[in-house]
Formats: C-alpha cells, structure tokens, sequence
C-alpha cells in the first residue's frame, strides 16, 4: 500500500508541559487548544473513514469514533454500512448496535442477509441491542458451526458484548476450540460477562510466554475494567519479554488510572525500533502494532501533557492507521479530562427506595 501522502497537513503547536511535567494539565493551554484537538482528532477519524487504499484504515477509524461522545459520529457509521469491504460493513453494524442506533434498524435488517457471514453475525448483534432478539440463536450456531474460523472469533467476540450471562455456556463450548484464536475471543467474552474461571485462565494466558497470546489475555483482562488484576499487569510491565505485552499492561493500568506505563507507550509511538527478530514477523508489523498499542495505553493513562506531542506525531505520521489510533487516543484524553473535572455527586437530590 502506498502511504506516501499524509491525511493531514495541520500542525499544532506542541503543548508547553513535557512529558516529565508534575501536573495533569499543560501550563497556557486553553479552553480553545483543547477545541483544536479534539477537532483535529474528529477531522483525522473522519478522513480514516474515507481511506479507500485500505479496509484495515477504515475498520480503525469505526473502532476509533466509539471516543467521539457525541451524536456526530452517527450519520458516518451509518454511511458505513454500504462500504464494498464486509470487515467494514460488520464493524459498522457492530459500532451501531452499541450505540443503539434505531434509525439505523432498517440498513442492519437488510445486512442479516449478506453474503458475508461475518456481516450477518454484526447484523444480529445490533439486531438483538436494538430489541429484536429473532436472530440472535443463530450467533451460536455460527460459534459453532461455521467452517471459517474468523466467523467463529467473530461470533465469540459480539456474544461477550451482548451483556447476556446466558451465554457463557455456549461460550464455554467454543473453549475447547482447536483454534486458538476462537479459544481466547471465547475466554474474553466469558471474562467480560464476569466468569471467574475464564478471568483465571486468561491470567495464566498472560504469563504464557507467547507474545501474541500474552497480549491479547492481558487486552481481554484490561476490558473487564477489574482491579483484581492489577498485579497481573504491574509484572508484566516490568518483565514482560515482548514490547507489545509491556504496553498491553501499560493500558490495562491505565484504565484503573495508573500511569506507571506512560514513559515506555510515549516511546513505543514515535519508534522505529522493533524488540524482536522473527522471519514470519515483519519489521514493519512489529513497529504498527507497537505504536498503535502505544497509543491506546496513552489514551487509557489520560494525560493532558501528551496532547502536543501526540499531535505532533500524527502530523508526522505518513501511515494513516497510526494517525487513526493517535487521534482515538487524543479524544480519550480529553473525555478522561472532562469526567475529570465533573463534580461529584452529593446524593443529596437522589430519591432513595424505600
């Protein structure tokens, strides 16, 4: 793919504090700054959304307008549900179902008969978060059942976002999958829904040894949002063997609002450097998925002071998918900034039961 030209040509001033800085928020940066990130993030998602050299550009950006928190973002996921590529067309459906979208009940209908079964798994999945549960049997038979093995991590993966502990049971079948792939997207979906067991076994997972699966088990751990496993995530920090477990870690930290990772996902965004040497793994994979996951663990931490060089970077990025994860992770900075300054509730309005 050519990734020659850039999305963007605006560069904003970098902000004042460095990353060292002692306070959460950047000295002279204004009200105003923050619109021009925000609206620089929007813009860079946006524009992801449009890339038509690469499906994988566009998926991201659907993935990243989850961290727009407004409506905004609905007419493009809608628009979404026509693109030519199925992995598009299903993470649209997916995004829409958990926003439940009701205008957009009738396109989702109609992708239930799509020629892609992984389209058709997304398709009941948004069926089923917008009231209409007639189809949502058919996600276990495609769990299953089905001859391809990306429907079938598909259909584990939309399960355990369906917030129905009823289906820990068909989930807990596909554990005993051949495939690997299927084996963890069940474990996840099952940690997800509050299953003990599967919190336990994508813990041992973790401590693995192989990179891959140790990132996804700690990724899988860190969307439970469960303190429990904040030791599990403070070793690996420390002595994991593999950069991307080290900034899997770094995330799931950071979204219990501990910043012990930021220094090595800062670095892991502007590096070109690779940790290992494996022949059947690209230098260049190694170097995107480090940089993306750098960034995620940078949104998940929240800092304030990282604004400016995250924009910097994504003006100097020519990859639109990192400039895609850098603009994700610049809006949940400053989502995590804005529950930050709400104030707390007193309870002194709220109505008890009695």
């Amino acid at each position: 793919m050519n990734w020659k030209h850039r999305i963007f040509f605006v560069l904003l001033a970098p902000a004042a504090c460095a990353s060292g800085c002692a306070s959460m928020e950047p000295r002279g940066v204004t009200a105003a700054d923050f619109a021009e990130y925000r609206q620089l993030a929007t813009d860079t998602i946006r524009a992801g959304l449009t890339y038509r050299d690469n499906p994988a550009v566009r998926v991201g950006a659907i993935e990243a307008m989850e961290s727009i928190p407004d409506d905004t973002k609905l007419p493009w996921l809608r628009s979404s549900l026509l693109d030519k590529h199925p992995a598009v067309r299903f993470a649209a459906s997916v995004a829409l179902g958990k926003t439940r979208d009701a205008v957009s009940a009738k396109a989702i209908g109609r992708l239930s008969d799509d020629r892609d079964a992984n389209v058709r798994v997304g398709s009941y999945f948004a069926r089923h978060r917008l009231g209409d549960p007639s189809m949502t049997g058919k996600l276990a038979t495609y769990l299953l059942e089905s001859k391809d093995v990306g429907v079938r991590r598909n259909a584990a993966m939309v399960l355990g976002m369906l917030e129905e502990p009823g289906s820990v049971a068909i989930l807990a079948r596909a554990v005993m999958e051949e495939d690997s792939g299927v084996r963890l997207h069940a474990l996840e979906a099952m940690a997800r829904l509050g299953n003990a067991e599967a919190g336990q076994e994508l813990t041992f997972q973790a401590n693995s040894g192989v990179g891959a699966d140790e990132t996804f088990a700690i990724q899988a751990l860190a969307a439970t949002r469960d303190r429990k496993y904040i030791d599990t995530y403070r070793y690996k920090l420390i002595n994991g063997a593999h950069l991307e477990t080290q900034l899997a870690a770094a995330r799931g930290l950071g979204l219990l609002g501990i910043d012990d990772g930021y220094e090595i996902a800062m670095k892991a965004i502007g590096s070109n450097s690779r940790r290992i040497r494996d022949r059947d793994d690209p230098e260049a994979s190694q170097i995107l998925r480090a940089r993306q996951l750098g960034a995620s663990a940078v949104g998940a931490i929240g800092r304030t002071e990282s604004l400016g060089k995250l924009a910097a970077i994504l003006h100097q990025s020519t990859d639109p998918r990192v400039q895609v994860s850098i603009a994700r992770a610049i809006l949940d900075i400053l989502q995590k900034r804005r529950m930050q300054a709400l104030p707390f509730a007193t309870g002194t309005n709220i109505k008890r039961r009695s």
